[in-house]
């Protein structure tokens, strides 16, 4: 058994509680949290620690078979250049993922990150997960714009799947993005979610091209996305934006994560929370300014259930949760950062349906525990200074 106290105790339930005292048996397993109400009191083998306590971090969304591109896509590119950089680089690079993607792995182990929401267009990253200290629910990603080519997508996709089983990882389809998956291909991810009760992810509204190619058929992604696949050429525009006109073709009543909304609106959140009681927003915000050097208006996520990812080494420096919590903290200050922690714990495991094992500090879980150090305690806020230590 081992007990933890520190200056602050975050629950996980956007609670900081000052000295308390975290119970763990020896399994690791949550016995008790015990709130001192600021009045720590003497306990034999206390471990006392400076910073703020945390439950293991969440990444909601990441790609980590995409390890091997780092450094190799210059920042600020836009996102219709980022897509035709990844496609060139997937293929010259190919031999060294593994490597990448072990690495990666270990990285985010570092971190302190105790599950992962990762993206797989291929089968190189099973093994690595199939041994890793982290849980990873891996999201079997279909693309496919020309309904012509359905079914060789569905059968690479069946036999991903069933390599994925084959290293028990837990697994499910997902489309890639609003503007990359057929609607007879939407069909078929909605139906087998249905059926299996799954988790959507899909990138959304990453750039503002992707709303101006729903409106009207023009802009930036469209044009690339003509270089690259000649279906394009024949795109009708739904005069809505890309979110409203893609969700429709997707189930009401399985979670679904957006990733990414660097140009969502308003009125788009109306429009989803219209549709679906269980939506989830992921916020990426280093990925964001990599690729596009802006971030959303998180403001207008607030009183939404929003998460955080890191994206891939290909758009981001670095596979740490804090470091996105520290972007948040550093560019939106009106938002606490209790508020933050609980995107990167809680409701980033309630997401990918893991919250009854971690993301909180409650009885029975296994949320493993996180050290933040160098904290300003006159706010409670991150400074740029801030890390992350893994306790357990």
């Amino acid at each position: 058994m081992r007990k933890f106290s520190a200056n602050y105790i975050f629950d996980g339930r956007g609670n900081f509680l000052k000295n308390a005292i975290l119970i763990l048996d020896d399994d690791n397993s949550v016995v008790e949290l015990i709130d001192t109400k600021g009045k720590l009191r003497e306990e034999n083998n206390l471990e006392f620690y400076n910073g703020i306590i945390t439950p293991g971090f969440i990444n909601a969304h990441c790609h980590l078979e995409l390890s091997h591109l780092k450094h190799y896509i210059e920042q600020k590119t836009k996102l219709p250049v980022f897509l035709q950089k990844v496609l060139e680089l997937k293929i010259t690079e190919e031999n060294n993922q593994i490597n990448a993607i072990k690495n990666a792995d270990e990285l985010m182990q570092q971190e302190g990150i105790v599950a992962v929401g990762d993206i797989s267009n291929t089968d190189k990253s099973f093994e690595i997960k199939s041994k890793s200290h982290i849980k990873y629910h891996t999201f079997i990603e279909l693309v496919g714009p020309d309904k012509n080519t359905i079914d060789n997508i569905i059968e690479f996709a069946t036999n991903l799947k069933q390599k994925a089983e084959q290293f028990n990882i837990k697994n499910n389809y997902v489309p890639h993005a609003t503007y990359s998956v057929s609607e007879k291909l939407l069909k078929f991810i909605t139906d087998d979610a249905y059926k299996t009760n799954s988790i959507i992810s899909i990138h959304n509204q990453e750039t503002a091209s992707e709303n101006q190619m729903f409106i009207e058929a023009k802009g930036e992604l469209i044009y690339a996305l003509k270089k690259i696949n000649p279906f394009y050429a024949n795109f009708k525009p739904t005069y809505f934006n890309s979110l409203p006109s893609t969700l429709v073709h997707l189930p009401k009543c399985n979670k679904t994560m957006m990733v990414h909304n660097t140009y969502t609106t308003p009125k788009d959140i109306h429009w989803v929370n219209d549709y679906t009681k269980y939506a989830y927003w992921c916020l990426c915000p280093n990925s964001n300014l990599f690729i596009e050097g802006k971030l959303p208006d998180i403001n207008i996520f607030t009183d939404e259930k929003v998460c955080i990812g890191t994206d891939s080494l290909a758009s981001n420096t670095n596979l740490s949760i804090l470091e996105e919590i520290k972007t948040i903290n550093n560019n939106f200050t009106e938002i606490p950062l209790s508020k933050i922690l609980t995107w990167a714990t809680y409701n980033g495991a309630e997401a990918l349906d893991l919250q009854f094992k971690l993301g909180s500090f409650e009885k029975g879980k296994q949320p493993g525990v996180n050290l933040i150090e160098n904290i300003n305690f006159d706010n409670m806020r991150l400074k740029n200074e801030s890390i992350v230590k893994k306790l357990l």
